[in-house]
């Protein structure tokens, strides 16, 4: 009997290990650079995605999201993501009700921070805000000096899939207001690529946080470290209506069952679009459309 349990661990193991071997080829094949259309298609079905949802994605006031449509609009001047993001500021911004996040949509914003009114965030959103406006009083917190230093994810949160995006964007934010020295955050931004890549390489969930990592790299402009296969990988996990959500169906059991991977690791559910990974996948195709111009 006990022969056979072990035999059967074995197995297991053995075709898990199998799995992943394969999951590992398959995310970082060597493809041909993808043709343009391919990006531009893509992106065009996140923009109808955004336009068949807008009024539940309206509901939503994520302004770290809607930072990303933002974006989106003003670098593709499309006229749909212009007028949804109109209807957000109207909605949100000209009615003040953002608070210390108003430096997203408004640069030269000056909100009041108070750190005793902000500890219910989590840290990274206080990274962010601190990146956002510099505050003397955040700087002053032991959470944002841990942040700023590149062994902060490893050594606070070892298995946050998302830990180190965040740093990253955060950094990000620090480098837009010049808050830090320039040599020093500009090292600290390779360090934590080099970060992104590795889980990239050896994370193939496509989930979330893959489109999130990928995001960052663009955007930080380490697009030439980026691999083809990634970006052809994000195209083949959006869906049919143009989204993108944070759960990869492995095993249809039913219409609405599947065994499959998200963020915490294996669950019981269904690919479902979600604003939090489409506007990662919605920013990601439009700054991919652009041009890249050698630094």
């Amino acid at each position: 009997m006990i022969k056979k349990i072990v035999l059967g661990v074995f197995f297991v193991a053995t075709l898990s290990v199998m799995f992943y071997a394969y999951l590992l080829f398959q995310n970082n094949q060597s493809i041909e650079q993808l043709a343009p259309d391919k990006i531009s298609n893509s992106l065009e079905q996140s923009i109808v995605w955004m336009v068949d949802n807008h009024e539940q994605a309206l509901k939503e006031n994520n302004a770290m999201l809607w930072w990303m449509i933002k974006r989106s609009s003003e670098i593709t001047q499309d006229y749909r993501l212009l007028q949804i993001y109109d209807e957000y500021h109207k909605n949100y911004i000209d009615t003040d009700s953002l608070g210390v996040w108003q430096p997203l949509f408004l640069p030269y914003a000056n909100v009041s921070v108070n750190p005793e009114f902000l500890f219910h965030l989590p840290d990274y959103n206080l990274y962010f805000i601190y990146g956002l406006t510099c505050d003397a009083g955040l700087a002053q917190l032991d959470i944002i000096q841990r942040q700023k230093k590149s062994n902060f994810c490893p050594e606070t949160h070892p298995i946050s899939p998302a830990c180190v995006t965040h740093q990253l964007m955060g950094l990000r934010f620090r480098q837009d207001k010049t808050c830090g020295d320039k040599t020093a955050m500009a090292d600290q931004v390779k360090q934590l690529q080099t970060m992104i890549i590795k889980q990239l390489t050896w994370d193939p969930r496509l989930i979330d946080v893959y489109l999130q990592r990928v995001l960052m790299l663009v955007d930080t402009g380490a697009v030439q470290a980026v691999k083809h296969q990634w970006i052809q990988n994000i195209l083949d996990a959006q869906s049919s209506d143009g989204g993108w959500g944070d759960f990869q169906s492995l095993l249809a059991i039913s219409d609405t069952r599947h065994m499959g991977f998200y963020s915490r690791g294996i669950k019981l559910g269904a690919p479902k679009d979600t604003l939090h990974a489409t506007a990662q996948g919605l920013l990601l195709m439009s700054l991919l459309t652009q041009p890249v111009v050698d630094s």
